[in-house]
């Protein structure tokens, strides 16, 4: 008897750690959602409103003067980009569609704004992300969708690229492949594939799952599966 409350007593500690783990990561990601969210207040508001009046400024003086307008036109320039960097840096933040249009409107600008990038064909079929879902639960499928199109920016040189989501029983699944130069998903992992990862802990946190279909030169498609009821 006192083996089999030993055991038992070893169990349900081990559960319990685990469920202490969870609420914990849950609480690391939300506070950093948090300072994601007033970072990109910050850059929004404050830094993106001084670049508009500066960039201002040197549109007026280089449209009034004759000597400088070489010098002022790129000074323009350089504040124009600088601007539109901290645009997108808040953007990808924290994006205002999420909050404001919902979870299909920010992966299609997500997937837009890359193959308008690369100049590349895009397929998106997201009309199932149209459908209501917790908030944990979209903002996880939306840092996935980011993650994963942005690993496709960085590394896989494609010629296409498709994100769809569909229903199927009581799960989600978000769907992103390319054919690009993929990877051997037989090797271990090195730091340029570390967002997998973190992919998959976000996902486990809201009791879905990734898988990584890919092959070297072959393309990858990802899988986040999340239920609709969590």
């Amino acid at each position: 008897m006192g083996r089999e409350r030993l055991m038992w007593a070893g169990m349900t500690t081990g559960k319990d750690d685990r469920a202490l783990r969870r609420r914990l990561a849950r609480r690391l990601i939300a506070v950093q959602e948090e300072q994601r969210l007033r970072l990109s207040r910050e850059l929004h508001d404050d830094l993106g409103q001084m670049l508009a009046s500066v960039a201002l400024e040197l549109h007026n003086v280089r449209a009034g003067t004759e000597g400088m307008d070489g010098r002022l036109e790129r000074a323009a320039m350089l504040v124009d980009r600088l601007s539109a960097k901290v645009h997108d840096a808040a953007w990808n933040l924290r994006p205002a569609d999420l909050d404001r249009l919902g979870l299909r409107a920010s992966v299609e600008d997500l997937a837009t704004m890359l193959c308008s990038q690369l100049g590349i064909p895009c397929e998106m079929d997201l009309e199932a992300l149209s459908n209501p879902l917790p908030a944990e639960t979209a903002l996880t499928l939306y840092r996935v969708a980011q993650e994963a199109l942005t690993n496709i920016g960085k590394h896989a040189q494609p010629s296409r690229i498709s994100v769809t989501a569909h229903i199927q029983d009581d799960r989600m699944r978000l769907t992103i492949e390319d054919d690009g130069r993929g990877f051997d998903g037989r090797a271990e992992l090195g730091p340029g594939h570390l967002g997998l990862a973190g992919m998959r802990e976000r996902l486990a946190l809201v009791g879905g799952e990734l898988t990584v279909e890919t092959a070297t030169m072959k393309g990858t498609t990802v899988y986040a599966d999340v239920p609709l009821a969590h």
